[in-house]
């Protein structure tokens, strides 16, 4: 038993040892390791952009379009895995950027591979409150891979490859008008003033009344000699850029009161003027 004992020792040492060894090697060359962060190869191409919405050159006679694109992972002959990673846009008339998508875990590349990137990303907004004019909306999209090292122990060299798209269009929108003067009531006057609001530079500015000819005007104006009745008038607007905004159709009434009888005043007066004038004769004579 004493002999058995004893040549135990040395075999328990040797193991103790032994994994110690296996320890630190396996501590020195763990699974799934970055070996180190390498350019994409020939092999291996970009992502794709393509975007739906706005349509290149185009012009929008509204204040808001519908954003619309697709990102595409790039094809690999090569890489162990290939995902889109981050897609962002720039616009030219907001101050900050707007990530459609970005993954924020530090280190994706869990063993196996297996993740949560989508190889088609998709991506709709509507874009409101644009100003008018010509615009630009650039797309920016980050590929990330990598390529085994060594497929036993699950090493790899990572990459990325970032590319951008950009499309330009021009907002022309219609101008909006106000009226401020009339309201749906009825008016004791024949001269009705029409003033109006525009909210932006325009080159012609005129008015229909009850369906009738078009009348241009530089300005605020005053609707003179309206008979009395039913009425309606819209005012139209064109800017610089050849779009015409048309206001909304304002209806009203006219409803003067009846003028003064002044004639029949003066003949009644005339009258009584003549009878008194025959009566003060009469008298005139009879005292005679």
């Amino acid at each position: 038993m004493k002999r058995t004992a004893l040549a135990l020792i040395p075999l328990l040492l040797v193991s103790a040892l032994a994994g110690t060894l296996f320890a630190n090697l396996a501590e020195a060359n763990p699974m799934n390791k970055n070996v180190g962060v390498v350019d994409p190869d020939a092999e291996t191409e970009p992502p794709t952009i393509t975007i739906l919405s706005p349509q290149n050159g185009a012009t929008y006679d509204v204040n808001n379009v519908n954003f619309s694109c697709i990102v595409s992972v790039g094809e690999s002959k090569t890489a162990y895995k290939t995902d889109i990673a981050v897609v962002y846009f720039e616009e030219d008339w907001l101050p900050n950027i707007t990530y459609a998508f970005e993954y924020r875990t530090p280190d994706p590349f869990t063993l196996g591979g297996k993740h949560d990137f989508p190889p088609t990303f998709t991506y709709n907004l509507n874009l409101t409150e644009i100003p008018d004019g010509k615009h630009n909306i650039t797309i920016h999209a980050r590929e990330l891979g990598y390529y085994l090292f060594n497929a036993h122990l699950f090493w790899y060299d990572s990459f990325s490859i970032d590319v951008s798209s950009s499309i330009s269009f021009t907002i022309a929108g219609l101008p909006s008008i106000s009226i401020l003067s009339l309201e749906n009531k009825t008016y004791n006057t024949s001269d009705i003033p029409l003033n109006f609001t525009v909210n932006e530079p325009v080159s012609k500015i005129s008015y229909v009344l009850d369906g009738l000819e078009n009348v241009t005007i530089d300005g605020n104006t005053t609707l003179t000699r309206l008979s009395d009745g039913k009425h309606n008038v819209t005012v139209y607007a064109t800017d610089e850029a050849g779009n015409t905004g048309i206001s909304e159709t304002m209806y009203f009434n006219v409803d003067t009161p009846e003028p003064f009888p002044t004639a029949l005043v003066t003949a009644s007066v005339v009258s009584i003027a003549a009878i008194i004038v025959g009566l003060a004769f009469y008298f005139k004579k009879r005292k005679r």
